[in-house]
This record gives structure tokens, C-alpha cells and sequence, in this order.
């Protein structure tokens, strides 16, 4: 997570170092998000593009990170 000063306060933002272990494609933030914000568990499991099953936790600080299930 980074926090940036505005104008008006804080913002906030959330990344993704989500990278598949088997292709090695980063995970876009978007992909991961609803589904994770859905789930009462963690971690997740998604499907990447590669076709294989990879699970997703969030760290403590923010960060969305994959690992080979």
C-alpha cells in the first residue's frame, strides 16, 4: 500500500505483486480485487490466463501475492 498526500487529506493505493508461477504474467489489481473482496477466506484461488490454478493471499501491508497451489 502507498499512501499519497492530497490536497484534501490521504489517499491510499493498493498493488498487485501477483505473478504467476507458472507463465510469470504479472496479475492485474482488477482481476484480483472483487474476487477476493467476495471471498470470506483467504486465500483465493483464480485461473490465470495460462490456464493453471494459482492461489492469492494479501500480505499484511496491502499487497496481493500469488503462489503455485
Amino acid at each position: 500500500m502507498k499512501t499519497i498526500q492530497i490536497p484534501s487529506g490521504t489517499m491510499t493505493l493498493a498493488e498487485s505483486k501477483a505473478v504467476c508461477p507458472h507463465c510469470e504474467r504479472h496479475i492485474q489489481f482488477e482481476e484480483i480485487e472483487s474476487k477476493y473482496m467476495k471471498a470470506d477466506k483467504d486465500p483465493i484461488r483464480i485461473k490465470c490466463k495460462c490456464k493453471r490454478f494459482i492461489g492469492v493471499t494479501m500480505t499484511w501491508i496491502g499487497d496481493f501475492v500469488a503462489f503455485e497451489l
